[in-house]
């Protein structure tokens, strides 16, 4: 699909050109009805080329999203999420913060002055 949105803009292009070009003549000529419609011919031409371009940005924007959820989660980003989830369940066992600080190598439960505080 994505080959053919380059050239297809292309001929978009060319063929506004072209219908200016002949608006132009028209004009020159004395053939305003003629003109309004190759001047309206190309205006529908250069809005083509603008939706293709749109166009052309939503479908790379879908194959990157599409992409990136075919990838497999990154095992760093998973032993991450898991280290998380097991440090809020250590933070909630912890008394106080100076246990939490030193993983309770120089903290004493039973002599812990913080542990009935709430702050």
């Amino acid at each position: 699909m994505n080959r053919i949105l380059t050239p297809l803009t292309a001929a978009y292009c060319l063929a506004s050109l072209a219908m200016l070009d002949c608006a132009i003549t028209s004009q020159q000529n004395g053939s305003p009805g003629y003109c309004a419609v190759f001047a309206a011919c190309a205006v529908l031409f250069g809005l083509a080329v603008g939706h293709h371009a749109y166009h052309r940005d939503e479908l790379r924007f879908a194959r990157a999203q599409l992409e990136r959820k075919a990838r497999p989660p990154d095992v760093n980003e998973r032993a991450l999420r898991d280290d998380i989830a097991v440090g809020w369940n250590d933070l909630e066992a912890v008394c106080c913060l100076r246990a939490w600080e030193t993983h309770g190598d120089h903290h004493d439960p039973d002599s812990c002055t913080r542990k009935d505080q709430t702050t």
